[in-house]
């Protein structure tokens, strides 16, 4: 624990206020406060936003420490609020926590690479946790701002930190070593991730490769990167590991036998051997970097085969799902220490939903502290939170009843829960629910009996590409513009709410739906932002006042209809309406000679307040349609100027849609519309190479058969077969939203990393796939799409774009939502 003064001494801050406040918890993201009292807020400023922004909400919610760039204005200047001055906070933020890593002196292994610097670390942790402490990375904090909330987590108890790093242009690395400071370095491996932001591969080497200086010792996974070897910087010890003769862990042999995998290597004289639990290129590679960790620090090879003959998948994502009982379920289990249970907590306090909070919780891994003051920890998490039922799973946690809120309810071990879940199940209706358990408490059979059941087929939702599509839209915006996400057709087939509830956390200003009934399920789901109706029916009218929606206003006899409703509810003046003008797309809205009409209306109806005034351009990702767009632009500012010189107020404007925002950036006005976009779909080059696709649609092989020639496939014999053919059966088919169109050859899935093409007709709820001479066994994933490639090809199979293949898949496919 640090005093104000302290800080302030280390990073050279100008203090105001009183500096012997003590800190414990660095926070830079306001949204996660949890401990007020011991909390110094960092207002870091970006790209995409400035964190003094925040200062007067934190305040308001009991935080009174903040390291800042600037002091906010204040109408008066609270007595009791500290502010530590700096010129640079991120810098200051990193200075604190590498002077923070000096006062360790224990071993340290730094990670970094382009792919495999998680999955090494968290199984560097299952091997190495039964002889350290460990202080790790949570989830993949390995940026600029994850590294030192990493390292700041380290305490007297650790015997062993691993922290892993990541950067995307040259200049990073040295400020992240500072941080983290290894006595042992690894390299997972060499890949294309990043590369945009180097000019060469060997440049983005040499930046990674900073990490390493002064290590003791290092590690190099050098598999099919032995031509960087040279650019390894020197160490007192390097292993380098490939499958080149020569190198000190050389991979001889690599024999697959499902569900296993033998590697075979010489390490100096010896000829070792081991077998890992997966079968994956991929792990292999970082298990071999993970074998090399182990020689390293001195484990016989006895112990270390013994210990990755063991090891588990990590899950690097939490999964969201429908549960029974109108409950939400968030999936965060494989892993139970305290570091992870804070980020999940987090998690689950950014879930507005209503109800209660629960969480099914295990014993937690080892801390280095005893279970005492552990539980007591817990629980005050837990209270800091605002959780209103545990779970707890465990003889540790449960012999520690009486440190938790009374209610709580406890189970020596998962099977004894499972034996009682008809008894648990009414307490979950509707709740948000998350489960957080190691993974030898098996939670995936918790998981399935609280989930709502569905077939195989899921459609996978990454609510991580999601942040990143609207941060790189957020990149294109002139200062102050606000962005209005659509949230239509069920979020473009994603599901509105947890579309939504996503957004929200992330700060965008406007919410859009396509029908009122669309705004009451939002609102019913705990969402507080202002929301648009684009089709706001007469008989929707009520929900729209009751449930504070804004309706679109696109004809004078909607605009009388809305006002009678205001009337009947006795409505005070100004309820948010927006006005839709019609500059070309002949769908709906205002024309420009009904403007005069518009405004001697809006005029005598003083219950209505123009809220905004928009347009919708026909074309705007079509360059040869241009010239049609500029008309539509000068149009529109045309019509807007008449308006709010007849009105005498101001409003906020916008016409850019997805195609326009960064092609036609001086029409971005007061908002922006982004809808397709957002989920990945990008319309020029700057776009297609910038965003990430969002949605996944998978299922699995329900049976394989083996056919002869002569054999025919499907409804109406369509599916002929010439050969001797492997057929597998998978549960989706067009009432799931795979179209007809896409039968008879018209379609590949990938099965096994392979392309295999549809065979027969479409069925309803099945469709039939070539998979000869493809090693695939029943229950194998198949991936219908996961690309904006695969979604492409798809469009054009069924003669169709994007938009419509996404909002086609039925709502009988179950979402799941995925985020790191």
């Amino acid at each position: 624990m640090y005093t104000l003064k302290h800080i302030a001494s280390i990073v050279n801050a100008r203090v105001n206020g009183n500096a012997e406040q003590h800190v414990a918890n660095l926070l830079t993201d306001s949204r996660q406060l949890g401990d007020p009292e011991g909390t110094l807020f960092i207002a870091l400023i970006t790209g995409n936003n400035d964190g003094h922004n925040y200062i007067f909400d934190l305040y308001e919610r009991g935080c009174r420490h903040f390291l800042v760039q600037y002091i906010p204005e204040f109408k008066q200047l609270p007595a009791d609020a500290n502010f530590l001055v700096v010129n640079d906070t991120l810098a200051a933020f990193q200075q604190l926590v590498a002077h923070h890593r000096r006062q360790f002196n224990i071993p340290v292994i730094g990670i970094t690479g382009s792919n495999g610097k998680t999955i090494v670390k968290e199984w560097l942790y299952q091997l190495l946790k039964h002889d350290h402490i460990i202080c790790r990375s949570p989830k993949s904090y390995n940026s600029q701002i994850g590294v030192p909330l990493s390292v700041w987590q380290l305490d007297k108890t650790h015997t062993l930190g691993i922290f892993e790093a990541g950067i995307s242009m040259p200049g990073e690395m040295e400020r992240l070593k500072a941080i983290i400071q290894p006595t042992l370095g690894v390299l997972t491996n060499m890949g294309s991730a990043h590369d945009e932001g180097f000019s060469s591969r060997e440049q983005k080497a040499t930046e990674k490769f900073k990490l390493f200086s002064g290590c003791d010792t290092l590690i190099a996974n050098l598999s099919g990167n032995n031509d960087l070897a040279t650019l390894l910087p020197p160490a007192k010890r390097i292993i380098r590991v490939s499958d080149i003769p020569g190198t000190e862990l050389y991979i001889e042999r690599i024999t697959v036998q499902a569900p296993h995998t033998t590697i075979e290597a010489k390490y100096g004289e010896q000829s070792l051997s081991l077998r890992i639990p997966f079968t994956d290129g991929a792990s292999v590679q970082n298990a071999s970097t993970c074998w090399a960790v182990m020689l390293a620090l001195g484990y016989k090879q006895e112990a270390i085969a013994s210990r990755m003959a063991e090891l588990n998948p990590v899950a690097l994502r939490l999964e969201i799902k429908q549960g029974v009982n109108n409950s939400t379920l968030i999936n965060d289990f494989y892993n139970s220490d305290i570091h992870s249970l804070t980020i999940a907590l987090h998690y689950l306090a950014q879930q507005h939903r209503g109800g209660k909070k629960v969480i099914i919780l295990s014993d937690i891994e080892q801390s280095g502290k005893s279970d005492e003051v552990l539980y007591r920890e817990v629980a005050q998490l837990l209270k800091q939170h605002h959780v209103d039922l545990l779970i707890g799973v465990g003889e540790h946690i449960a012999a520690h009843e009486t440190v938790f809120e009374k209610g709580a309810v406890f189970y020596r071990d998962t099977a004894h829960l499972l034996a009682q879940a008809r008894h648990l199940l009414p307490l979950l209706m509707n709740s948000t629910v998350l489960l957080k358990g190691s993974r030898r408490f098996g939670f995936e059979a918790i998981s399935n009996v609280l989930q709502q059941k569905s077939h195989d087929t899921v459609l996978e939702i990454n609510l991580n590409n999601l942040i990143h599509n609207i941060n790189f839209y957020r990149a294109q915006l002139q200062k102050g513009v606000k962005m209005m996400c659509m949230v239509k057709a069920t979020g473009y087939g994603s599901g509105s709410s947890e579309i939504a509830f996503t957004l929200q956390h992330h700060g965008v200003d406007y919410l859009a739906v396509a029908y009122a009934d669309e705004g009451v399920e939002l609102r019913k789901s705990g969402i507080h932002l202002p929301i648009m109706v684009m089709n706001p029916e007469e008989n929707a009218f009520e929900d729209i006042i009751n449930y504070n929606l804004e309706p679109e206003i696109f004809s004078l006899a909607v605009l009388q209809g809305f006002v009678k409703a205001l009337q009947n509810q006795a409505i005070p003046e100004g309820y948010p309406v927006h006005i839709k003008l019609d500059t070309g797309m002949h769908r709906l809205g205002f024309e420009e000679q009904q403007i005069d009409l518009l405004i001697e209306a809006l005029g005598r109806e003083r219950s209505v307040h123009v809220k905004s005034v928009f347009s919708h351009l026909a074309a705007s990702d079509d360059a040869s349609y241009d010239g049609f767009t500029r008309e539509q632009i000068r149009l529109f500012e045309s019509m807007t100027q008449k308006l709010q010189t007849s009105l005498g107020y101001s409003f906020i404007k916008h016409i850019c849609n997805s195609g326009a925002i960064t092609r036609f950036r001086d029409a971005q006005y007061n908002m922006v519309r982004l809808g397709i976009g957002m989920y990945g779909i990008g319309f020029n080059d700057l776009e297609k190479k910038s965003l990430l696709n969002v949605s996944a649609l998978k299922t699995r092989i329900s049976q394989i058969k083996h056919l002869h020639a002569g054999d025919t496939v499907g409804y109406s014999r369509n599916g002929k077969i010439n050969a001797d053919t492997t057929i597998a059966t998978i549960p989706i088919g067009y009432a799931d939203g795979l179209s007809r169109r896409t039968g008879n050859g018209h379609f590949s899935v990938y099965i096994a990393g392979t392309l295999c093409k549809t065979v027969g007709n479409i069925c309803m709820d099945m469709c039939m796939i070539d998979v000869t001479g493809v090693d695939c066994h029943e229950g194998d994933e198949v991936i219908i799409f996961k690309s904006n490639d695969d979604l492409s090809r798809l469009s054009m199979a069924v003669e169709t774009i994007p938009y419509e293949v996404l909002t086609s898949v039925s709502t009988r496919v179950k979402r799941v939502y995925v985020q790191e």
